[in-house]
C-alpha cells in the first residue's frame, strides 16, 4: 500500500510540475489529454522517431518533447505550414504575422524544448514525400480535421510505424466527425490495429503487425 501511494503521489507531482511549466502555450489540449502525450513519448515502446501532424503555437509539441527529453530520447519532428487552418484566418497572429511559427518557436524556447524539436515547416503530404524512411514509434494526428484530410495522414504516415508503435489521434468527437470516422476505421482492423487507449478527445491504435 506505502509503495502504491508514494507511486501515485510522483504521478500527480510530475503532471501538476507539467502543467505549471506548459500551461501558458496556447492551444485546445487539455491538460491530461497532454500528459498522456508526455507518456507516450517517455515510455512508449521500441525505438524510432516521433512525428506530430499539426503543431500551431507549440502546446502539444511541448508534452510530446518534455517526454522525449525526460528520457533522452529522439526529438519531435513537428510537422505545419504554421500558416493556420481555415477556420484561423481571423486570429490575431495570422492577421499580423501571417504565420504562427514565430509563436511556437518562441514558446518551446520559453519552457526549455526547443532543443528537442526538429521543426518541418511544410504540409503533411510534401513532409511524408520528403521523409528519409526513417521508422516512426509515435505519431500524433492533429493536422487537417476533414475525414479525406485525416485519412491522407493516416495513410500517408502510417507505413512508417513500427510494430508495437502508436498513432494517437486528436478531437476523436463528434465536433469532428471526419476525424472519428477515419479513427473507428482503423480501430476496426483489427489485423493491423488494436485500441491502444486515450483519455479526454485524445485516442491511440497501436500496430500489432
Amino acid at each position: 500500500m506505502r509503495d502504491d501511494l508514494v507511486r501515485d503521489l510522483t504521478v500527480v507531482a510530475e503532471f501538476a510540475g507539467l502543467v505549471r511549466r506548459l500551461t501558458g502555450i496556447a492551444g485546445w489540449l487539455a491538460e491530461e489529454e497532454g500528459y498522456f502525450l508526455y507518456r507516450l513519448a517517455r515510455d512508449g515502446e521500441g525505438a524510432g522517431e516521433v512525428v506530430e501532424i499539426g503543431s500551431w503555437m507549440g502546446r502539444s509539441t511541448a508534452w510530446l518533447a518534455a517526454g522525449c527529453k525526460t528520457a533522452a530520447r529522439e526529438r519531435v519532428h513537428a510537422v505545419d505550414t504554421f500558416a493556420g487552418s481555415a477556420e484561423h484566418q481571423e486570429l490575431d497572429v495570422l492577421r499580423s504575422e501571417g504565420t504562427t511559427y514565430h509563436r511556437f518557436a518562441e514558446n518551446l524556447e520559453r519552457v526549455e524544448l526547443f532543443d528537442y524539436v526538429e521543426p518541418v515547416v511544410a504540409s503533411s503530404h510534401d513532409a511524408e514525400r520528403g521523409w528519409d524512411g526513417k521508422q516512426i514509434r509515435l505519431l500524433f494526428i492533429d493536422g487537417d480535421h476533414s475525414y479525406e484530410g485525416v485519412r491522407a495522414d493516416f495513410d500517408a504516415w502510417s507505413r512508417h510505424v513500427i510494430v508495437g508503435g502508436v498513432i494517437a489521434f486528436d478531437d476523436v468527437i463528434d465536433k469532428w466527425p471526419g476525424v472519428k470516422r477515419c479513427f473507428e476505421e482503423v480501430t476496426a482492423q483489427g489485423e493491423f490495429w488494436e485500441y491502444g487507449g486515450g483519455i479526454g478527445k485524445v485516442r491511440a491504435v497501436r500496430r500489432v503487425k
